[in-house]
């Protein structure tokens, strides 16, 4: 556990595994790094390094105050965390708005990652698939603000419509878990904004013929935030790269389907 200052904003990192390759895991929207820890602890346990943060405007990293930011400016942090800790390169896993992160790091950064998976992500841009419109209103009811009681509330109904049709039913336990850690830590309102107006104007397609580690798309079929005809894009676009649908799965894949998440990262990282 730690925390590295990167330029003018201060990012919480905890690291699982004393020695081997390096696996930097990156978080979503508004969800903090220790969402990782159940995969993180895996990958220690097969003697990799796994190292997992907290996004700023979220967790245990900073707030930044007033003023707007690309997912360009969290790739710089997540590249910043790596200098700190004096990984020159490093395998590279990213989910949701983890995923674009990992977009930008891989074009921009093409020297400090040896493998690439993205999870449930996007390219961004005008041929990215967009969300049905009763789910961004869902996504957009995240940001007003409000008690605690009503910000349960609205997440709660946000994550029973982003996950696959019969995983509520199933597994309600496991849903009501992920709900209590997202909003431990969560961001204020301003920062939630902040992250949702980054991912609006993030695009990578133009350069993603660029990318030259071997990647891996893992995504559901299932997923209504970011739909699995994006996964495919994403596989067709980036060179060589691999997809893996998962069936029935919704967006929150290692929370959906944890053991076929966990054996195609422990296959592929290795």
């Amino acid at each position: 556990m730690g925390i590295a200052r990167i330029g003018d904003v201060d990012i919480h990192y905890d690291i699982f595994g004393e020695s081997g390759p390096a696996v930097l895991l990156v978080m979503g929207l508004g969800s903090r790094g220790d969402n990782w820890t159940p995969i993180s602890r895996a990958l220690a346990g097969r003697g990799f390094r796994a190292i997992q943060f907290d996004n700023r405007d979220v967790g245990r990293s900073s707030r930044v105050s007033g003023g707007s930011y690309e997912i360009a400016d969290m790739a710089a942090d997540a590249v910043g965390l790596l200098d700190h800790l004096g990984i020159p390169e490093a395998r590279l896993v990213g989910i949701s708005m983890g995923g674009m992160i990992a977009q930008e790091i891989a074009v921009r950064y093409p020297e400090r990652l040896s493998r690439l998976v993205l999870l449930a992500t996007s390219a961004g841009g005008d041929l990215a698939r967009k969300p049905e419109g009763a789910i961004l209103s869902e996504l957009t009811a995240l940001a007003r603000g409000g008690d605690p009681a009503a910000a349960e509330t609205r997440l709660a109904a946000f994550y029973r419509a982003i996950t696959g049709p019969a995983f509520v039913q199933k597994y309600p336990e496991l849903l009501d878990m992920a709900i209590t850690s997202t909003l431990e830590g969560a961001p204020e309102v301003d920062g939630l904004l902040r992250q949702i107006q980054a991912i609006s104007r993030f695009s990578v397609w133009d350069r993603l013929g660029d990318v030259r580690a071997p990647t891996l798309v893992l995504h559901g079929d299932a997923d209504p935030l970011i739909p699995h005809e994006n996964g495919e894009l994403l596989a067709r676009r980036i060179p060589g790269a691999r997809l893996r649908t998962l069936p029935g799965v919704g967006h929150l894949v290692p929370l959906e389907a944890p053991l076929e998440t966990y054996g195609a990262l422990l296959d592929f990282l290795a």
